[in-house]
C-alpha cells in the first residue's frame, strides 16, 4: 500500500461572525496588512462585506472588484496586472469561487516568473509562495478556501484552464455562515450541489484515504440534510451554517483525493453552455453514480448510512434522484440547450484529461461517455 500523504496549511476560522475575527487573525499569523489588495466581485461591495474587511484591517487598503462570473485567464491577467502596480503585501479574496481563484492565481504570479498560462494544467509548476492570501467565502460551494486548486476558462480553446499546487492554499481560511444570507435560493442550490458533489466524488477516488473519506461522508450528511432547508428559508442561518461546514469539509476532501467524471463533464458544459457549475454537477452526479454502478456498491451505501437513506445501492441512487429533483436541479441536458449533436464535443474534451482517468473507481471509454450523454439529451 503507497504511504498517505495529508496536507492542508491553511488556518481556518470558522463561525457566525467570524469576520470580526479577521484582524486578530491576521495579527496572530504575523502577517503585513500594509498595502492590503482586496479582489472580489462586485457584489462584495453592495452586501457590505468588503466594509467589513475595511473595518477589521489596518493599512492602505485597494479594492479589485472586476472579477467576472466564471472568470477567463484574460480577466485573472486583467487584475494582476492592477494588483502588481499596487505591490500588495497582503490579499484579500471575497465571493464565491471566482474572486476566490482569480485571487489565488494573481498571488502566485506576483512572486513567480513566467507567464500564467504557462502554469495552467501543470501539477506544482511554481516555485515560490505567493503574496499571503486571506480567503473569505460568501456562498457554500467552491471550497477553494482550502483547496491547491484554481480554475480559470480558456475561451480560445473552449475548456477549463486549472492551476494546480500546494502555494495555491490561502494562507488564512475565513468562514462566515452569516455572509451567505444574501444568496438568492438559485445560488444558494447550484453552489450546495457543487459541494456535495465534491463530497461523493472524493469519496469514491482512487486518492481517497480513511482521513479524507471522514470529511467526505461528513460534509455529505451536513449538505444533505441542511441544503433543502437553506434553500426554502433562506433567514435560517442554523441551515446556512450546515452547508457551510459541509462545503469547507468538502473542500478538504477534495484537496487530498480530487474530483472525478461529474466534474469533469460539468466543466465541459460551463464552457459550452455558460451552465453554473454546481447546477451542471447536480445534471450529471446520478448517471455518472449509474455508470459506475456495482463498481462502487460498499461506498455509495456507506454514504446512503449517513444521508439516513436506509437501503442498498439502488436505494441511495433513488434518494439522490429525489433530492435533486426537490431542489430543482433538471434530470436532462435538453433543459440546459444542449443537443445530440453537442456529444462529441463533451466526448472530445473529456477524453483529453488523461491525468484524471486514474483516479476514477471505473475507467470510462469513449463510447460509455457517449452512452451517458445519450441518456441525458
Amino acid at each position: 500500500m503507497p504511504f498517505e500523504k495529508y496536507h492542508i496549511p491553511t488556518r481556518v476560522v470558522f463561525g457566525n461572525g467570524a469576520l470580526k475575527k479577521l484582524e486578530e487573525e491576521v495579527n496572530f499569523l504575523r502577517l503585513n496588512p500594509e498595502r492590503t489588495a482586496v479582489i472580489c466581485s462586485p457584489s462584495a461591495i453592495s452586501n457590505g462585506y468588503v466594509k467589513q474587511v475595511e473595518e477589521n484591517i489596518k493599512g492602505e487598503i485597494k479594492i479589485f472588484s472586476n472579477v467576472k462570473q466564471e472568470p477567463t485567464v484574460e480577466n485573472a491577467l486583467e487584475i494582476l496586472e492592477e494588483v502588481k502596480e499596487f505591490s500588495p503585501t497582503l490579499i484579500i479574496a471575497i465571493g464565491g469561487g471566482s474572486p476566490l481563484d482569480v485571487a489565488k492565481a494573481v498571488s502566485v504570479m506576483l512572486t513567480n516568473e513566467g507567464k500564467l498560462e504557462e502554469y495552467i494544467g501543470v501539477p506544482e509548476g511554481f516555485k515560490k509562495l505567493g503574496i499571503p492570501l486571506v480567503a473569505v467565502p460568501t456562498t457554500s460551494g467552491s471550497g477553494s478556501e482550502v483547496t491547491p486548486y484554481a480554475v480559470l476558462t480558456d475561451k480560445e480553446r473552449m475548456k477549463k484552464a486549472p492551476l494546480i499546487s500546494h502555494y495555491l492554499f490561502p494562507t488564512l481560511a475565513v468562514d462566515d455562515p452569516t455572509l451567505t444570507l444574501s444568496m438568492p435560493r438559485s445560488v444558494t442550490v447550484n453552489t450546495g450541489v457543487d459541494a456535495f458533489t465534491h463530497t461523493v466524488e472524493s469519496l469514491l477516488s482512487k486518492r481517497a484515504r480513511i482521513i479524507s473519506k471522514l470529511y467526505s461522508l461528513k460534509g455529505a450528511e451536513l449538505i444533505f440534510k441542511n441544503l433543502p432547508r437553506a434553500a426554502g428559508n433562506p433567514a435560517d442561518l442554523v441551515a446556512r451554517e450546515g452547508v457551510m461546514k459541509g462545503s469547507l469539509l468538502g473542500g478538504m476532501a477534495i484537496s487530498l483525493a480530487g474530483a472525478g467524471l461529474v466534474h469533469t463533464l460539468a466543466h465541459i458544459l460551463g464552457v459550452l453552455k455558460k451552465v453554473p457549475h454546481g447546477l451542471a454537477n447536480g445534471v450529471f452526479l446520478v448517471s455518472v453514480l449509474k455508470f459506475y454502478g456495482l463498481s462502487v456498491k460498499e461506498e455509495i451505501e456507506e454514504l446512503g448510512k449517513h444521508l439516513g437513506i436506509n437501503g442498498d445501492y439502488r436505494k441511495v441512487i433513488e434518494g439522490l434522484e429525489e433530492w435533486l429533483e426537490f431542489l430543482g436541479i433538471p434530470s436532462s441536458l435538453k433543459d440546459l440547450g444542449v443537443e445530440k449533436s453537442d456529444i462529441a464535443f463533451f466526448v472530445e474534451k473529456c477524453m483529453e484529461k488523461k491525468f484524471l482517468m486514474g483516479n476514477l473507481p471505473k475507467i470510462p471509454s469513449e463510447r460509455e461517455i457517449r452512452g451517458i450523454l445519450q441518456t441525458l439529451v
